[in-house]
């Protein structure tokens, strides 16, 4: 079954650079599971204020510890508006802040470090639109076979804001669990709402990310 995707994927991304025109979803060297890689970052420390919360939302993403991700051997990745920013690890947590408005968030599952191409994905986990406001803090929580209460959970419209395994979740519960999380090597990180790509933006991707002028990165780094 192995063999027959990775055939597949050698063929379509062949196809594609033929064409001129490729957009590879992948997480090479980023994408080992808590099993090869265990997380070992700083204990859990609210942002607190050291966030520009006048102007900013902070969002936290968090992955409580089970057996079934200890045991992972890749880890699943996680995209805002179509950028790889960090791949989630059993027991592990990141932020980020966001400039108010809305995202498109996207998780997948890689197989050898590959997602998808195109509009194909091996493995689509979650996908959600998230819309943000300054100063306003979020909670998503990411688990597979331990999902929050429903008296836990962020509803909007009486529905649970999520998909599948992940959930927003409220402060409380949030609190509780990040306790036991270690900061993830990615994250920590401003994203600007970039709105929709342009066809020539999509053209420019490579490793997963859109590549644009120096001076008018995208992300910004905070450490």
């Amino acid at each position: 079954m192995i063999r027959r995707i990775s055939k597949w994927l050698f063929v379509a991304s062949a196809a594609a650079l033929l064409s001129g025109c490729i957009h590879i979803y992948q997480s090479i060297g980023h994408n080992h599971g808590a099993f090869i890689a265990k997380v070992s970052g700083k204990p859990y420390e609210p942002v607190a204020n050291r966030w520009d919360y006048k102007n900013k939302a902070l969002l936290y993403v968090y992955r409580p510890n089970s057996q079934w991700a200890a045991d992972e051997i890749e880890a699943p990745s996680f995209y805002i508006d179509g950028e790889r920013v960090f791949n989630i690890r059993a027991n592990g947590y990141t932020w980020f802040e966001l400039q108010p408005g809305q995202y498109e968030i996207i998780m997948r599952r890689p197989l050898m470090g590959l997602e998808g191409i195109e509009n194909f994905d091996l493995k689509r986990i979650a996908e959600l639109k998230l819309k943000v406001e300054a100063d306003h803090v979020y909670y998503l929580r990411y688990s597979e076979i331990d999902p929050p209460k429903l008296e836990d959970q962020i509803l909007e419209n009486d529905l649970p804001v999520g998909d599948g395994p992940l959930v927003m979740v409220k402060p409380e519960l949030a609190h509780a669990d990040l306790i036991a999380t270690r900061m993830l090597p990615e994250g920590g990180q401003f994203v600007r709402n970039t709105g929709p790509l342009t066809e020539d933006q999509l053209e420019d991707v490579f490793d997963s990310r859109v590549v644009v002028p120096e001076d008018d990165n995208t992300m910004k780094w905070w450490w």
